[in-house]
């Protein structure tokens, strides 16, 4: 009888859980093979060419693991303000358009986004520490989160809540033109 109750509510979820991705599939059926392949490129291979790297002697494949990974978390970070803002939700192909940015990145492209991005975006905040916070973070990060990280905390919550405001804003703006 506890079984039969069990099978009963696991069907009643999956029923729903089916339901939930069914517009999905509708809209955009490419998801179901760009999403499985971007999460094996992302989560076996590079992960295994980067171990692979660090296993060799020559310092140019660390590089450009290294410069991968670091890439790739930007595009992370970029994507987490998008699907925050809800951003991600009006942009067509976007499960697609990441897979591409990720083969590109694969490709040779993270150091051309290190170069043009990444970079200028860390020395600038670099910049904004004195000599002895910097050593102070590579020596001890815990040490540097005590010193700093109460204050840099409520000073970046503040600043996402009015980024994240203002953007949801402009989307409700965007969404009344489409409707009218």
């Amino acid at each position: 009888c506890i079984r039969s109750n069990a099978t009963a509510g696991s069907s009643w979820y999956h029923n729903i859980y089916i339901l939930t991705l069914l517009p999905n599939l509708i809209m955009n059926p490419l998801d179901v093979l760009f999403g499985p392949a971007l999460y094996g490129i992302v989560f076996l291979y590079a992960p295994f060419m980067s171990f692979r790297a660090i296993n060799t002697p020559s310092p140019d494949d660390d590089k450009q693991w290294l410069t991968f990974w670091v890439s790739f978390s930007a595009v992370q970070a970029a994507e987490s303000m998008l699907e925050i803002t809800h951003l991600s939700d009006i942009i067509p192909f976007y499960l697609e358009i990441k897979f591409a940015l990720v083969i590109f990145l694969l490709a040779g492209g993270a150091s051309k986004v290190y170069d043009l991005v990444v970079s200028p975006v860390f020395s600038l905040l670099e910049s904004k520490f004195d000599k002895d916070d910097l050593k102070l973070l590579d020596e001890d990060p815990s040490l540097f989160i005590k010193k700093h990280g109460a204050r840099a905390y409520e000073k970046a919550k503040e600043s996402a809540m009015e980024l994240r405001g203002k953007a949801t804003g402009k989307i409700n703006d965007m969404k009344n033109k489409k409707e009218t």
